[in-house]
């Protein structure tokens, strides 16, 4: 039999955890074994070095099905980023749309500021003129008044 290590974080019992297991549920890293049985010749298998035929209670899983289980829920996950890219796409979208409407609504504010300000500078000239004609009578009223 050949045999290969590796470790990770979440404890299994016996056949309950969908993909690659990570460890057994006694603690120890799972080994990669080669089935040598004639049903199952050359086939891969997940187990705990403490696990037997007679102790069961240690993982075993079958390689093949971890990876089909493992590629499902990947699959999952992609389909779920891809929801979540395709609704920030249009969030997106949204928030570009009402950007260019601020943009224009900045730009008509701005033109009318600017006639605003076109009248404030007539009212003035006005207002100037006003106040010449003031003075001038204030002269008239002076001399009358003498």
């Amino acid at each position: 039999m050949s045999s290969s290590s590796s470790s990770g974080s979440s404890f299994t019992r016996r056949g309950t955890e969908r993909g690659i297991p990570r460890k057994c549920r006694c603690g120890v890293a799972f080994v990669v074994k080669t089935s040598e049985t004639m049903n199952n010749l050359g086939r891969l298998f997940h187990c705990c070095s403490y696990g037997s035929k007679e102790n069961n209670e240690h993982l075993f899983k079958w390689t093949d099905i971890s990876m089909v289980e493992e590629m499902e829920e990947v699959e999952s996950v992609v389909g779920k980023i891809k929801v979540d890219v395709e609704s920030l796409a249009k969030g997106l979208n949204a928030v570009k749309a009402e950007m260019e409407s601020l943009a224009m609504e900045t730009r008509t504010c701005e033109a009318v500021c600017n006639s605003y300000e076109n009248e404030i500078q007539a009212i003035k000239a006005v207002a100037q003129g006003c106040e010449k004609e003031i003075e001038e009578l204030k002269a008239v009223i002076a001399c009358c008044e003498k």
